[in-house]
């Protein structure tokens, strides 16, 4: 019944921060990887301690509050244990993935590293959500995200619009299909420069596009 009843946490990153100076992190196992080991989990426990906290997000990671004079020993600590960690926060791209199959097709990973490192920390508008799905399964949902992209055998199809949440939650629709590989990052590129010149303060990137896209610079 604990799994019903115990809905107030006693400690949260804003709770936390009534009572001193705390910095939340995020913590996976690397963009495609979602399998934590054990050494790892006892790594997070050890830094997070008794002041802290751990909660585990819908962006496919843990996140913990930690005292923010512990950060940089902190974050080498789980850095040394094959964690990856992220600080990043705000009206940012950020950029999720999914697994792979576990590996079993990577056919995509390369191009999705390249994404991350020339993508992941832009400044936009509003966090936008770009969501990377390595075959046309697309088990990790990339329509419901404000841009998703579905492999296809050297290319993506590409989704935008989504309304991620709320009572009028819909996925987005296909944008471009079969965007080659080695044009992709470009595409991207284009789509959230239009987004930074033509989007309103604060607006979100559905209501950006939904705005806007009759308009002649979507015709890339």
């Amino acid at each position: 019944m604990n799994a019903f009843c115990k809905n107030i946490p006693d400690k949260t990153f804003e709770k936390l921060n009534h009572n001193g100076e705390f910095t939340c992190l995020a913590v996976s196992p690397g963009i495609i990887n979602k399998h934590y080991t054990p050494a790892q989990f006892q790594t997070i426990a050890k830094v997070v301690g008794e002041t802290g906290a751990i909660k585990y997000s819908a962006s496919y990671s843990i996140l913990v509050s930690i005292p923010t004079v512990d950060v940089a020993d902190t974050t080498k600590e789980l850095q040394d244990a094959g964690l990856y960690v992220t600080t990043k926060k705000g009206p940012i791209v950020a950029m999720k993935a999914c697994d792979f199959c576990d590996g079993d097709k990577m056919e995509a990973a390369p191009i999705t590293q390249q994404l991350y490192h020339s993508l992941e920390g832009i400044a936009v508008p509003t966090r936008l959500r770009l969501n990377v799905n390595g075959c046309a399964s697309a088990c990790y949902n990339p329509v419901y995200d404000d841009i998703g992209l579905v492999y296809q055998k050297d290319s993506f199809d590409v989704y935008l619009g989504a309304v991620p949440m709320g009572a009028k939650a819909q996925a987005g629709t296909l944008f471009a299909k079969r965007v080659a590989v080695d044009r992709i990052e470009s595409f991207l590129h284009e789509i959230i420069r239009l987004y930074n010149e033509h989007a309103r303060p604060n607006e979100p990137f559905y209501k950006f596009y939904r705005r806007t896209n009759s308009a002649d610079y979507w015709k890339m």
